[in-house]
């Protein structure tokens, strides 16, 4: 149990210094802070508009008051706001995070599902001619970039087949809500969620799979084996319940990766979700909107990996009892 606290401790932690650097690394960079905090150059402002951004943004105060209505943006939603777009931040990122999550819950789940299922399968069943080939596979498709599966998926499913879409959420026309609408949209997440499932499939296979493999070499395999226990009995009764915890661990870790990682989706089948949103804050300088995307996947990491560590619990009797089973 102490492992899953300290565990959780640290995600708390890495959540709070991200919230300190979102605050200070504008204040201490060489340069002026108005700049950072606006994205505009201190050339382009006039007076007025220099004084005026200087006190919207409490720079008149003390670093203290600073901190604080830093800390109350944080705490009633607002999470700053973006003078480029003239919009509040949170405002933006959730207007694109749903958009997003469409596309990053599904592939994590999906990808975790497979891994574990097929990882486990492979490495009970070690150095056979499947586990041989499948590990061959998935350590190529390892070594290739996520936005080069996407075209590949793209030519082939959308080009050249024409079996699903390949640009968007939805088809235009398709009024929205209804059966229609639904079904176009699930359409059209076919090929990003498998994009972006397939680039993370095989670091869940792979670690399924070694650790299958080792603990089949284990005493309490080899005794069931003896007793004549079925193979699929022995897989998830005696295996899979002692090798969850480090793959349930992953997965949560890989929600935020997933969400960083559907930047490159996101442009390659033209969704309007996080990825370009980032994309748009970088091209314009537009910091408080980094710093809220930021702060945003920072908080998702720490729920997914708080999240894992309670379904840990949840899944290993020892953990809830003391380790005294």
């Amino acid at each position: 149990m102490k492992k899953y606290t300290r565990s959780m401790g640290t995600a708390l932690a890495c959540f709070l210094v991200v919230i300190a650097l979102n605050f200070f690394l504008p204040r201490m960079l060489p340069g002026n802070p108005i700049a950072y905090l606006t994205g505009f150059a201190e050339e382009d402002m006039t007076p007025r508009q220099y004084e005026y951004y200087r006190s919207a943004l409490h720079l008149d105060e003390s670093l203290p008051a600073q901190f604080m209505y830093y800390l109350q943006s944080l705490l009633d939603g607002s999470l700053g706001y973006s003078y480029k777009k003239e919009a509040v931040v949170s405002e933006l990122i959730f207007d694109r995070l749903g958009n997003t999550l469409q596309i990053t819950l599904p592939a994590v789940l999906l990808s975790a599902a497979l891994g574990l299922v097929w990882g486990l399968s492979c490495g009970f069943h070690k150095n056979g001619l499947a586990d041989r080939a499948s590990t061959s596979l998935l350590i190529v498709l390892n070594a290739l970039p996520t936005f080069l599966i996407a075209l590949v998926l793209v030519i082939v499913f959308g080009f050249k087949a024409r079996w699903l879409p390949y640009a968007g959420l939805n088809s235009a026309g398709v009024p929205a809500g209804g059966a229609e609408y639904v079904l176009d949209r699930l359409r059209h997440l076919v090929l990003p969620v498998a994009s972006l499932a397939l680039a993370a499939l095989p670091s869940r296979y792979l670690m399924m799979r070694n650790m299958a493999a080792q603990a089949a070499d284990e005493k309490y395999v080899l005794y069931a084996r003896a007793r004549g226990l079925p193979p699929g009995l022995i897989e998830r009764g005696y295996i899979l319940r002692n090798i969850a915890q480090p793959f349930v661990t992953m997965a949560g870790m890989s929600v935020s990766t997933c969400v960083g990682g559907s930047l490159v989706i996101e442009n390659v089948f033209s969704i309007n979700g996080m990825g370009t949103l980032l994309s748009d804050a970088v091209y314009t300088l537009d910091y408080p909107l980094m710093q809220g995307i930021l702060f945003v996947t920072t908080l998702i990491m720490v729920i997914s990996i708080v999240a894992a560590d309670i379904i840990c619990v949840l899944i290993d009797p020892r953990v809830r009892w003391g380790e005294r089973v």
